[in-house]
């Protein structure tokens, strides 16, 4: 049970092992503009695959009695997007598991790469969770520490942490599968992630530059941070941390071939690379040569 991006390499892991499979993910995405649908990553992968795909509510009955006539002995659940009820919990004959990216009780809920990063942690991981009726309250299975690096954002730690969650399940594969690993209540202090809301994105320069650059790393690319440049929306995909400059918040200081530079309440952020408005991704070098920004000129 997946449906974005992050959980097609764990559908190619049980593919690889061989394993009889029956794949449920989020129904096709509407887009406005001509009304074409567009399917999951994983419905996509799962088709290339010639599995059994099912798009469904994992809440209504159709989709009970149809994991329930497979019979399943393991879920495993990987940003699915939806609460599984709990007597569709109870049907796999050893564990429903779902792979969590935090070192539980910590982080639980939907953002926990997100909220890591926009916290400025240098450590986090994952954990492979036995799901039970709570959100995210399961015992735990397996779990695995991960650095985060300063220069980490949702991008890079996503990435570092599917390869790390997929190294744990090989290497005890067996033992899941056999069941004769033991779980463990989840213990430690507890915390909660929260939904992203279209305000959370927006930059405010009468921050400090270590939380905004935290923000730049917590959403970069997708759904994206962004302030405004010349009354057109721009979007901030990736930065640096320069605490030791200081100016009028959302200034820009300095412009330079690769980058430019603007201030916050403390300190100042290196802009490296930028989405303008219906534009594509580019460096900060090749948005500077087409817009030709300057010193004085005001973002936000």
């Amino acid at each position: 049970m997946g449906s974005p991006d992050i959980s097609v390499p764990f559908l190619d892991f049980l593919h690889e092992k061989s394993c009889e499979l029956a794949v449920f993910t989020q129904k096709d995405k509407v887009r406005s503009r001509g009304k074409k649908t567009f399917p999951t990553a994983v419905s996509k992968r799962a088709e290339q695959l010639g599995l059994p795909v099912y798009k469904l509510s994992v809440k209504s009955e159709e989709a009970f009695n149809i994991i329930n006539s497979f019979k399943p002995d393991i879920f495993l659940v990987v940003a699915y997007g939806q609460i599984i009820p709990s007597q569709t919990l109870d049907i796999p004959g050893l564990y429903p598991l779902n792979v969590h990216f935090s070192l539980l009780p910590e982080y639980r809920g939907a953002t926990p790469v997100n909220t890591a990063l926009l916290e400025g942690k240098t450590v986090t991981g994952t954990t492979i969770m036995i799901m039970d009726k709570g959100l995210d309250t399961g015992n735990i299975l397996l779990s695995e520490k991960c650095d985060i690096d300063p220069s980490d954002n949702a991008t890079t730690l996503f990435q570092k942490l599917v390869s790390l969650s997929l190294n744990v399940l090989a290497e005890n594969w067996t033992a899941i599968c056999d069941g004769t690993l033991e779980s463990k209540p989840q213990s430690g202090e507890i915390s909660h992630t929260k939904l992203i809301k279209k305000n959370d994105l927006i930059i405010d320069f009468n921050r400090n530059s270590e939380s905004v650059n935290n923000q730049i790393r917590a959403y970069n690319f997708e759904p994206g941070t962004k302030t405004f440049f010349r009354n057109k929306t721009l979007f901030i995909e990736q930065a640096e941390n320069i605490p030791d400059i200081n100016g009028h918040p959302g200034e820009i200081l300095s412009v330079d071939k690769r980058s430019f530079t603007v201030a916050c309440k403390e300190g100042a952020i290196k802009i490296l690379s930028v989405k303008p408005e219906s534009g594509k991704s580019m460096s900060s070098g090749a948005f500077i040569n087409g817009h030709k920004p300057f010193p004085g000129e005001k973002l936000g």
